[in-house]
């Protein structure tokens, strides 16, 4: 057996409505997915970072470079190609962008090979649990449509929920205080801040919520270099009483060795679409276990794809250390057609299936349906 193509191409769905998450929006959800097909008809299917925008760069990174270079080898051979594909991007990017082509490519490799063994890629990993508790993840909004979001995904049956908050200190309190009224003590609350606050600032964000009972506060810092990032976070950890989450732009193991090394994050966030792929995400979860940190990856959620979801709950279900399961509020074309059998959150939690692969199938004619134009060369 053979690998014969890999090919990427970008899928979205227009919104009626804008969505934002800290500095970024989208009006479409979309993403990049990954094929690999062998000489024996098998395809195996990934995502390639959080967002179709990506295509004009991470697109001809999988046409043209690093796809080309693996046709004709075995695709059971997981590891081994992870390893030549990372090494040929030594002299031009190493940990960029060329590493949401490698994830995408990865992530297709291992579904490649739940399908060649009849088995779900969380078995194929060494299964610890069969299910997870799902976390419900909204978009920035107004107070009001905040509470009405999350009122709803508590009487869904989500027993958690992560707010956005921009970098006003009060409109941010206010918004969770108005949340952790609305749903109550039996709800945990996370807040993302996307690095909206400078450290004294974070400092003050975060002995605000302390007496709301957030379960954790997310990248409050900004920081343009790993370094200060790392330097950063460290400082306000030693400060604040409420634990810390972060590292979702991360990339390789490589750049967790110094994260994890000063201990700045309880909870780390790292993305199989972004990461390395699910390879390198279940070695970053199994490097913070030694560290005795919570993994709880990141799922970008301006994509919708379900894929990216769908391979990190793989790696999630193989993890004493990873809780919970960041799941998009707002589904997308993953949810409408896109694919045959979308992951579903039942009562709150993720569950284990008997699905080879990462467990979902794409539908018939779904790329002609939801294919976007692409910006630049594919």
């Amino acid at each position: 057996m053979k690998i014969e193509t890999v090919k990427a191409y970008p899928v979205g769905l227009p919104l009626a409505e804008d969505l934002r998450w800290g500095a970024m929006s989208v009006s479409t959800k979309g993403g990049i997915v990954v094929e690999v097909v062998t000489s024996d008809g098998l395809v195996g299917i990934g995502e390639a970072g959080f967002s179709a925008e990506y295509f004009s760069t991470v697109g001809p990174i999988v046409n043209q470079q690093l796809g080309p270079m693996i046709v004709g080898r075995d695709p059971r051979d997981v590891s081994s190609l992870w390893h030549d594909m990372m090494r040929a991007t030594h002299m031009w990017g190493r940990r960029g962008i060329e590493t949401y082509a490698l994830s995408g490519i990865d992530m297709a490799l291992w579904d490649l090979l739940g399908k060649i063994t009849g088995q779900p890629v969380h078995r194929l990993l060494g299964t610890y649990k069969p299910s997870v508790r799902a976390y419900f993840a909204p978009s920035l909004k107004a107070p009001a449509k905040a509470v009405a979001e999350a009122a709803a995904a508590a009487r869904d049956g989500y027993t958690a929920i992560k707010l956005r908050v921009d970098g006003d200190l009060d409109a941010a309190v206010h918004v969770v205080g108005s949340v952790r009224d609305a749903v109550g003590a039996g709800v945990d609350l996370m807040v993302d801040a996307n690095m909206a606050y400078d450290r004294r600032g974070a400092l003050a964000l975060a002995k605000e919520l302390q007496p709301l009972q957030v379960s954790w506060l997310e990248e409050p810092i900004m920081s343009r270099s790993l370094s200060q990032y790392v330097a950063g976070h460290a400082w306000l950890a030693d400060r604040v009483d409420i634990p810390l989450a972060g590292g979702e732009s991360l990339l390789t193991r490589y750049e967790y060795v110094d994260l994890m090394g000063e201990l700045p994050f309880d909870v780390i966030q790292p993305d199989a679409a972004s990461v390395g792929g699910i390879s390198e995400l279940k070695r970053v979860a199994d490097m913070a276990s030694a560290w005795n940190l919570q993994c709880v990856p990141h799922i970008g959620c301006s994509s919708g794809t379900g894929i990216g979801l769908a391979a990190g709950l793989q790696v999630i279900l193989s993890c004493e250390n990873a809780p919970l399961i960041e799941v998009d509020a707002y589904g997308g074309l993953g949810w409408e057609g896109f694919l045959e059998n979308p992951p579903v959150v039942e009562n709150g939690w993720l569950w284990a299936t008997d699905a080879v692969g990462i467990g979902v199938t794409i539908a018939d004619r779904a790329a002609e349906r939801f294919g976007i134009a692409a910006d630049g060369p594919a």
